[in-house]
């Protein structure tokens, strides 16, 4: 039986928080029952751009330093990482992805350290199993520490719908291995890749930021929503099972879950999920916008039997909204099928798109939006009933 707790926090004072984490932990079983002192514990938090925590972009700066005071006060070494892709290039961006974010500031302030994987480098190694990925180049933190725990923070995502602690493992890998990732034309081949890293990662706790979720166009250009809530469960599965559960999501509908269930990473069925704390009822928010890509999941077996003319009618796709566009070329750099050029702006060649989004969720102007064709917005007004 998998255990998660759910447990409510109302903003991100420092102090409130640490004491939701800690309860959250205790509440499924304490973290002396997953962590030994003088254990070396890496924090995998979500750092995807360089925003500030308002946006509700990345891990929130509270939740990781309450989680690292918590860890410090058992006597654990204590490491937050991440490849701190910052929608800009060079390393001297990358390290600035931390300040910007506020991690460096309360890391540093509780005694922990900042571990940046683009820095520290990446170990190749072989997949047992694997569906999609059979060899990844991985994060040499997640190898060297003792205990890896997922921190992710709680948010929709144009591809895979919902990003929470199994998908957070995605930037344990070289982008080399993303950009290989991203270029599986299907939802269900690029979640069984995610799967695939997370399946090698091995977490042994994760600690879910839902005090403000983003909910709609997800993972970068959403709206923040205040949930006011924090996570955590032993197992990253469940939590992410409990967490679509509670933003409106059919379990069935996240695809890296059905699939890390199916491979046995996870529970094998919903009744053997407990969960602890507050009551799922009471913290479920029935309101919660699902990003575009929701659509094109509700209808997916429909687009199977339509013509290729059927399918240009319906259709999601990103397009650019050239007065918020800096024309910085990360879109066209970043392109997993070749789709864009700048003339002096992105244009896309649709016949080589393979809605992946990665232009959207990278875009540090958030100038790409999610452009839905007239039948495509016909059925999202009819699934909104």
């Amino acid at each position: 039986m998998s255990i998660v707790s759910i447990v409510k926090c109302p903003d991100y004072e420092q102090e409130k928080v640490y004491k939701a984490v800690k309860k959250a932990v205790e509440l499924i079983g304490g973290i002396g029952q997953i962590i030994k002192p003088g254990e070396t514990v890496l924090l995998k938090i979500n750092l995807l751009s360089a925003r500030p925590p308002e946006r509700a972009v990345t891990t929130h700066p509270s939740l990781v330093g309450a989680v690292v005071r918590l860890l410090k006060e058992m006597g654990a070494t204590v490491w937050v990482g991440e490849a701190a892709s910052t929608g800009g290039m060079g390393l001297e961006r990358r390290r600035g992805a931390f300040d910007i974010c506020g991690i460096t500031e309360v890391v540093e302030k509780e005694g922990g350290e900042i571990v940046n994987f683009s820095l520290k480098g990446y170990k190749k190694i072989k997949i047992p199993y694997a569906k999609k990925l059979k060899e990844i180049n991985l994060a040499r933190p997640i190898l060297e520490a003792d205990v890896v725990v997922s921190l992710p923070k709680l948010k929709t995502h144009e591809l895979t719908l919902l990003t929470g602690a199994v998908k957070n493992f995605f930037g344990c890998v070289s982008s080399a291995d993303r950009f290989e990732a991203h270029r599986l034309s299907k939802v269900e081949e690029f979640s069984q890749a995610v799967v695939d890293i997370y399946s090698v990662c091995q977490p042994k706790l994760a600690i879910m930021d839902a005090v403000v979720a983003m909910e709609g166009e997800g993972p970068s250009a959403g709206d923040p929503i205040w949930l006011g809530t924090v996570l955590a469960s032993p197992d990253c599965v469940s939590l992410d099972v409990v967490a679509s559960q509670m933003t409106g999501f059919k379990p069935q509908e996240i695809l890296t879950s059905v699939d890390a269930m199916e491979r046995g990473l996870g529970p094998q069925a919903l009744e053997e999920i407990r969960i602890v704390g507050e009551e799922l009822k009471k913290v479920r928010r029935v309101d919660f916008k699902k990003p575009s890509a929701y659509r094109n999941f509700a209808h997916r077996s429909l687009r199977r039997l339509l013509t290729p003319l059927g399918i240009r009618i319906f259709r999601v796709y990103p397009e650019v909204d050239q007065s918020r566009c800096s024309q910085c070329g990360l879109c066209e750099k970043k392109c997993p099928g070749g789709a864009i050029s700048l003339d002096p702006f992105p244009l896309y060649n649709y016949e080589k798109c393979i809605q992946c989004f990665t232009c959207h969720e990278l875009c540090p102007e958030e100038a790409v939006r999610i452009k839905r064709s007239w039948l495509a917005r016909q059925i999202q007004r009819r699934s909104q009933r």
